[in-house]
């Protein structure tokens, strides 16, 4: 009989001189302690993981990975799909690397919709693609397909989320109209995108969707988990809207962060803290935003200036995992912290700073 497979969380740093390292980190024996210090080394502080995998990828562009079909980490940068191979695909309960179909399109700024197992949505500046999954051994190829554009500006995203039944919800903060949510029917041919309502997701970014809750949880940039109640086959009127009554970020040194769901309610928080006591860590992710920024024509390896130099001992991640219920009266989200799990990792020195500042990468796979 085969063993059971336990998931665990992984996280990607942008500190290899040819790509990225994958961290698998265990959550039993952790210390909640918050540092004496800043330094690394001091009570409370432990060292990253040891590196799980390393993956080859241009340097800077760690927010071009997602997860999908199952335990797979897939490294969505174009350059690297060339017409022997396709897109890089680390199955980290296999421990082995494979290769997937071709883009098909040019990714800059991708929003991935994995569904189930066997499909993976992609949007992005203009285009809206899918993947279907084909087991390894099967003679079938691959099943890719570039679907409509959506009718609304991905720049204008502001939440999304996926129902239980595969529907895609993408809220926007422009549109024609006004701020809206628009609709995506996956189990449909007809792949059109639908106005749905006049409401948007309260949260930033990504949302997971609850049974428990009965709607989306997400982070808000005002550093509160919202949750957002809907059916979970359909959108009907406005929802009502939860809110812890604390902020889950740190004060003052908070760059940024990933809410990453671990199933039945239970949430794992991987956030960016400054440990630069001189500036706010608002001013150091402001700071490191222009090593992101695209250079000039005249630049010909970009990969020596994106995501800036390496100064990873300007950070530290927190991770800390909680289980989310509501309040008895049902007014407020209650937050139960997991004992034991609750952590603050030193980041190893090459990684880069730009890199570093935008929202960590995690995957609960």
């Amino acid at each position: 009989m085969a063993e059971q497979y336990t998931p665990h969380l992984y996280l990607l740093f942008d500190d290899w001189h040819s790509g990225f390292s994958i961290r698998k980190v265990s959550l039993s024996r952790r210390s909640g302690k918050q540092p004496l210090s800043s330094a690394s080394g001091k009570e409370g502080v432990v060292p990253v993981p040891e590196v799980f995998m390393h993956i080859r990828a241009p340097r800077g562009f760690p927010d071009l990975f997602t997860s999908a079909f199952g335990t797979k980490i897939m490294a969505m940068h174009t350059k690297m799909a060339d017409d022997t191979a396709g897109i890089p695909m680390i199955d980290v309960q296999e421990q082995t690397i494979t290769f997937g179909p071709q883009p098909c399109t040019y990714h800059c700024f991708p929003i991935c919709f994995p569904i189930g197992a066997n499909r993976l949505f992609v949007l992005d500046t203009g285009t809206f693609d899918r993947y279907l999954w084909t087991p390894e051994h099967s003679e079938e190829p691959w099943g890719s397909q570039a679907l409509p554009p959506p009718p609304f500006n991905t720049a204008n995203v502001s939440s999304y989320g996926v129902l239980p039944d595969g529907c895609i919800l993408v809220s926007t903060t422009k549109s024609f109209g006004g701020a809206r949510t628009f609709i995506f029917v996956t189990t449909k041919e007809e792949h059109v995108w639908k106005p749905c309502c006049n409401w948007v997701l309260p949260f930033t970014g990504r949302g997971h969707y609850v049974l428990s809750l009965g709607g989306f949880v997400g982070l808000s940039k005002d550093g509160y988990l919202y949750c957002s109640t809907m059916a979970a086959t359909t959108t009907g009127t406005s929802p009502d809207v939860k809110r812890t009554k604390e902020k889950v970020y740190t004060e003052r040194q908070h760059v940024s962060a990933t809410l990453v769901h671990m199933g039945q309610g239970k949430f794992g928080l991987v956030e960016c803290v400054s440990i630069d006591n001189r500036i706010t860590g608002q001013d150091l992710r402001e700071s490191c935003a222009e090593f992101n920024e695209p250079l000039g024509d005249d630049v010909d390896d970009m990969s020596d200036f994106v995501g800036g130099g390496p100064q990873g001992g300007r950070c530290m991640y927190h991770l800390r995992t909680f289980n989310l219920s509501y309040d008895p009266k049902g007014d407020c989200l209650k937050l139960k912290s997991c004992k034991g799990q609750s952590c603050w990792y030193s980041l190893p020195h090459e990684a880069r700073i730009g890199s570093v500042c935008m929202d960590p990468v995690a995957f609960w796979l």
